[in-house]
């Protein structure tokens, strides 16, 4: 009975093939005798909006144009099919599909099919698409695997790579709840965690959530080095507004980054873009881990934070404001920083002379938001050693950031960047400062020798560049 029926679609498709050349060409004038009759209708329309005012005469024309090109090609199809084919030709045509289609077909099958192999089951064509992807539709083997998870709802392995899959065509919510499966069933790597946080991420249109920011942070105190929580802890900084946080974890990636690294291009654009938007020079904020101040025990990931109190500041007791940090830190984790900047502030003004101390005083009132303390601190670290050049550096930006738009630059920023070019006359921090110093007080020859060289320093994939090059453009002829 299947071989009645092989032959019965077969006379279907040949019936179809040979339809076109055995069918009236009456049927085919009348068709175009049909479109040419709309075309003239379709004329005699735009002479009357024309006469009506509808159209202007160019309107028309253009009208006109087109509607005699579609005239001339129905007449063309017209001529094409008005019988000039031979009736013996037609007959030939029709004969050599309708023999040529099946016995075609049978050979073919004969030579490389195998007649006698019985029919595959369900069961088998499911084995053979699991054992070889490309063969099956993906969705289909997803579907496969969601359905033995219910079976067997305690196989890590097993939702980590739902996870995946559904990551791979997008099923964003669902891979996230596969993620969540697999922690609860025991994953503890921190690939897993890592990729978890980054679904989360592209789940909120690439925000990186409070929730992702913990996983992110908890895999770094496993593992410092791990680059994609690195660089999407220095986004959520960028993201939450703190631009100088963002680039200096940005920097502290890419400052150890292999040169081939397939990310590195990626974190140099982000952080240009970045640096552009704030008016920020990379290369004057310090490059900091993510991490860096901050020793806490490894938390679980996602888990909320017990303790949310700020603790309150204390200048008699050395404790400073750290309320700037409200949010990102738990209670305990903020008294401890109290504590660390507090402790270190009184031991430098009761102790002996610490040039590292007050670096790292300064760094930390920066990262407080006390800009006064910071530069104080830069102040006295420049005091200590008159030819340390990070001190006056840090000095000098943090003086420029308190700069309102259009007011001229203070005499203080002019003098640290000459101190800068007398310790180091190719410093690029030193000429970037001494251009904007010589470009605020009028002097614009000296300001475009100075970013110049400063352009001519820098490598050609530093992501300054582009920085430089805007500033010169921007200075008047």
């Amino acid at each position: 009975m299947i071989w009645l029926g092989y032959a019965v679609l077969t006379l279907i498709a040949v019936t179809v093939l040979v339809w076109p050349v055995v069918r009236n060409a009456k049927a085919t004038a009348q068709s175009t005798e049909a479109d040419q009759a709309v075309y003239r209708a379709q004329l005699n329309e735009v002479e009357r909006d024309l006469t009506a005012g509808l159209l202007t005469e160019t309107e028309a024309e253009i009208a006109r144009v087109e509607i005699k090109r579609r005239l001339l090609a129905a007449g063309r199809r017209a001529s094409l099919t008005s019988g000039k084919e031979a009736p013996a030709v037609r007959m030939f045509a029709v004969t050599a599909i309708a023999i040529t289609v099946p016995f075609g077909a049978l050979a073919i099958y004969l030579s490389i099919g195998t007649p006698g192999l019985p029919a595959a089951g369900v069961e088998d064509r499911r084995a053979e698409a699991l054992a070889n992807p490309d063969m099956a539709d993906f969705d289909v083997l997803i579907e496969d695997l969601a359905d033995r998870l219910r079976q067997d709802p305690d196989s890590t392995e097993g939702w980590i790579l739902l996870a995946r899959s559904y990551r791979q065509v997008s099923r964003l919510e669902d891979s996230a709840n596969a993620y969540r499966r697999a922690l609860a069933s025991g994953a503890n790597d921190a690939d897993t965690y890592t990729e978890f946080a980054d679904t989360l991420t592209a789940l909120n249109s690439g925000t990186v959530t409070p929730e992702a920011a913990d996983i992110f942070r908890a895999v770094l105190r496993s593992d410092r080095e791990e680059p994609r929580s690195r660089f999407y802890l220095g986004l959520a900084e960028a993201q939450a507004g703190q631009s100088e946080n963002a680039i200096a974890i940005w920097r502290d990636l890419t400052s150890g980054a292999p040169a081939d690294a397939p990310w590195l291009a990626m974190v140099r654009d982000q952080m240009s873009k970045v640096a552009m938007a704030a008016n920020i020079m990379p290369m004057t904020v310090t490059p900091r881990h993510p991490l860096a101040g901050v020793s806490a025990p490894s938390p679980t990931a996602a888990a909320p934070t017990e303790n949310t109190a700020i603790p309150q500041a204390d200048e008699d007791d050395f404790r400073p404001d750290v309320s700037a940090l409200a949010g990102r830190f738990s209670g305990d984790e903020l008294a401890m920083i109290q504590e660390m900047v507090g402790g270190l502030e009184a031991r430098l003004e009761f102790g002996p002379e610490d040039f590292d101390g007050w670096m790292q005083l300064g760094r930390s009132y920066g990262v407080l938001g006390a800009t006064e303390k910071s530069a104080n601190a830069y102040r006295q670290a420049a005091g200590l050693r008159e030819d340390a050049i990070e001190p006056r550096v840090l000095l000098a930006d943090l003086l420029l950031r308190a700069v309102e738009p259009n007011e001229p630059i203070p005499g203080e920023v002019s003098n640290l960047s000459e101190e800068i070019l007398l310790l180091d006359s190719s410093n690029p921090d030193g000429l970037f400062i001494a251009g904007l110093s010589a470009a605020s007080a009028g002097d614009l020859g000296v300001a475009r020798e100075r970013w110049t060289r400063l352009l001519d320093s820098l490598p050609a994939g530093d992501s300054a560049r582009s920085a430089v090059l805007q500033r010169l453009e921007e200075l008047p002829d």
